[in-house]
């Protein structure tokens, strides 16, 4: 994540840099203008028509084109910056997500067990009576198996690994529906198909979501991801009313700033 921070940040530089660059340009480009209207004025005044073949016409002419095309390049470069480092943000945005939901597997799993019953008088023989049976932790929400299965679909992931975490993730949801790490679960799902460029899948995964956990604490953000997820697929009006829903629905969250974000950069204004 730092280094990615700091990417983002080399990049964020470079464009500033071929910002000015780009101005630089500008400045001469008007300044070549300026001289060619002035050589222009002094030909018509001595009674002489600008001639095509004029060495300092053409020379002007020349050095036009040259830094015309030298903006255009640097035009290209500035845009370039500007979608690796919206790309560094998306993935910024990913591993955070991904790093809180490891974060609560971890918490669930290092919990302290609740206290037991008080203690029981000893039996005849001084043997204490057989306690039931403890009931299996894979049977608790975020517990034992379960959590085991998602930790290690998590690992996969991270790993590169992304077709083993994707069937990983899905048995877990299939065994443990009611597990407080299922919509967690779902919501990697959409993260491991949009990281792949399967952005069909990925609203899938993350429609199931708000499907099943609209309620969830992953609402805003697979709101926002499926937001994003159109925009790649060129569905620019649909991606709009779920970045829409993120800020009228979720307006003081991490996820309705960057959903502001892109629809400022879309051109539009939020709700």
């Amino acid at each position: 994540m730092l280094a990615l921070a700091s990417a983002a940040c080399a990049t964020a530089g470079g464009g500033s840099q071929l910002q000015a660059d780009l101005d630089a340009l500008q400045q001469q480009v008007w300044k070549l203008q300026k001289d060619n209207v002035a050589l222009r004025q002094q030909l018509t005044q001595a009674g002489a028509a600008p001639a095509a073949s004029d060495p300092g016409t053409a020379e002007l002419r020349a050095r036009l084109d040259s830094l015309a095309h030298e903006i255009e390049m640097m035009r290209t470069r500035a845009d370039e910056a500007d979608q690796r480092v919206a790309a560094m943000v998306n993935d910024l945005h990913t591993l955070r997500e991904a790093l809180e939901s490891f974060s609560r597997t971890q918490t669930a799993m290092t919990a302290p067990p609740p206290a037991g019953p008080p203690s029981t008088p000893a039996g005849p023989g001084g043997a204490a009576p057989e306690r039931p049976a403890a009931t299996a932790p894979d049977s608790a929400p975020g517990g034992g198996g379960g959590s085991d299965l998602y930790r290690q679909a998590y690992a996969d992931y991270a790993r590169g690994n992304a077709d083993r975490a994707l069937q990983e993730l899905e048995d877990f949801i299939r065994l443990h529906p009611g597990d407080d790490l299922a919509d967690d679960a779902e919501f990697m799902v959409g993260e491991v198909y949009f990281s792949q460029q399967k952005y069909q899948e990925a609203v899938a995964a993350y429609d199931r979501l708000l499907k099943e956990h609209a309620a969830g604490d992953k609402a805003a953000s697979a709101y926002l991801k499926k937001g994003l997820a159109l925009l790649e697929m060129n569905r620019t009006a649909d991606a709009v009313i779920q970045l829409q829903h993120v800020v009228t629905a979720f307006p003081k969250s991490d996820e309705a700033r960057i959903a502001r974000e892109r629809l400022k950069a879309l051109g539009l204004r939020e709700r």
